[in-house]
């Protein structure tokens, strides 16, 4: 087997180093049977708007930061509500938002505020289930929640199945880390393939969280396994379709042929090793950024995005212990303390250089940017001063790809307790971002079973668009 330094993982059922961990797209040639049934006769979309993302960037602020101190503040609400920060304008008349978000207020007309995405998962692993896969969980409000072999894939998953590896390049990277924490024992669900397999997860780019730096994936070949024997078994992942139909057995023999057709393309796939070599950028660029793993991650997105990798996802990670009262952007406690002092700051930074360099560097119009999270905070601030999680009401942005900025999507109630006005689901939410990349809206997957599964429940919101 192919060993990349990292303990095997045994989910789904047979061992795999770093590497199947990582997921690398196989270069396959998908057949009609391997993507899921879809109607022939089904015109993909009339809309103008349908593919016109060519790549995608998904920025998750792990942990859940507060609408009403960032992206939609309530000022004239009681004490207890408002909390506090003070709103500050931005470069589009009419609309505010956090004074701890100077340099991205200066650029709001680039940008949508979307301040109405409501479900009901209320606890960290679910709610981020549902919003990377655009899919309700079965326990929403049950904590500890593990991955699952029949979980629905990550949206990038989806994308990947449909898309399919070209030129070497994996259609979906995962930086700096797959997210685990305490108290669930592994990563946690939704950020997988899920059902599709391995195969479909992401390629991860690990990050050091010292150093603020990125390693690409060491793929090392066992000592029986030489160039000429990597290259027969590429020649075998041909055949996938004949052994599907030959053995009972073949998803997992096609699985394990995909791996080696994953390393030989990794193996020469020297744009990817470039791009994430972030020494290549110039000190002054990676300052802009921010010399701390989030920031190095939206420059590293970006240098990937325009390496040719379609779809690539950003976790806030802490780089440093955060100390009483939460957990990445998780403040149940000393809230305005940690917003202040080690979360909205950097974000802050990297946010407006990225959403610079899109628009600087000509990517703006095929290149997709969403920034979202698990859920939002509750309105009342609690005995801790912090705020509890909230899954009505949280906001998230959007830009790029066509989109409008300068822009708010929906109204939420004098609290920013619920939405008043245009709600978004994580399903519809899903589907439209699904749309703009160009997956076709009746597009169906197969689970472990063979069952069909709508790849989205959800449909197109073509407000988000306009």
């Amino acid at each position: 087997m192919l060993t990349i330094s990292r303990s095997a993982d045994e989910r789904f059922g047979w061992p795999r180093r770093r590497f199947l961990q990582a997921g690398l797209l196989a270069s396959l040639s998908f057949t009609r049977a391997a993507l899921g049934q879809w109607s022939a006769g089904t015109t993909a979309s009339s809309s103008s708007c349908f593919g016109r993302a060519k790549r995608c960037i998904v920025v998750f602020l792990n942990g859940g930061p507060s609408q009403l101190d960032l992206w939609d503040m309530k000022p004239d609400a009681p004490a207890e509500i408002r909390g506090e920060l003070r709103p500050i304008a931005t470069n589009v008349p009419g609309i505010h938002i956090s004074e701890l978000l100077p340099q991205t207020a200066r650029l709001a007309d680039r940008f949508k505020i979307v301040r109405t995405v409501t479900h009901d998962a209320s606890v960290h692993t679910t709610g981020m289930y549902t919003m990377l896969t655009g899919s309700y969980h079965r326990t929403p409000k049950v904590d500890q929640t593990r991955i699952t072999p029949q979980d629905h894939p990550h949206l990038g998953a989806v994308y990947s199945l449909w898309r399919g590896s070209k030129d070497g390049r994996p259609p979906f990277v995962t930086l700096p880390t797959l997210f685990r924490a305490p108290p669930v024992d592994g990563i946690w669900p939704g950020q997988t393939a899920g059902f599709l397999g391995s195969r479909y997860d992401p390629l991860v780019i690990e990050g050091d969280k010292k150093r603020a730096t990125f390693r690409f994936p060491e793929v090392e070949l066992p000592a029986d396994i030489t160039a000429a024997r990597l290259q027969e078994r590429r020649e075998l992942v041909g055949r996938l379709d004949q052994l599907r139909r030959i053995s009972e057995t073949s998803q997992r023999v096609g699985e394990k042929d995909a791996v080696f057709q994953q390393a030989w393309s990794l193996l020469g796939t020297s744009a990817l090793r470039e791009a994430v070599d972030l020494a290549r950028e110039s000190p002054g660029t990676r300052e802009r950024y921010g010399q701390h793993l989030f920031g190095q991650g939206l420059l590293l997105a970006r240098r990937l995005v325009e390496a040719g990798l379609p779809l690539v996802t950003v976790h806030w990670i802490d780089p440093e212990p955060p100390g009483p009262g939460g957990g990445e952007y998780d403040s149940h406690g000393r809230i305005f303390a940690h917003m202040r002092n080690r979360l909205v700051p950097p974000t802050d930074r990297a946010l407006s250089a990225l959403l610079t360099d899109l628009w600087e560097r000509g990517m703006k119009d095929d290149t997709l940017l969403v920034v979202m999270s698990e859920f939002g905070r509750s309105p009342r601030i609690n005995k801790d001063a912090g705020r509890d999680h909230w899954p009505e009401a949280q906001s998230i942005l959007l830009a790029g790809a066509g989109i409008s900025g300068g822009a708010i999507h929906g109204a939420t109630d004098k609290f920013a307790a619920h939405p008043v006005a245009d709600p978004v689901t994580p399903p519809d939410l899903g589907q439209t971002l699904l749309h703009l990349l160009g997956v076709p809206p009746d597009l169906e997957l197969r689970d472990s079973q063979g069952r069909p599964i709508r790849a989205s429940q959800g449909v197109v919101n073509h407000k988000l668009l306009s």
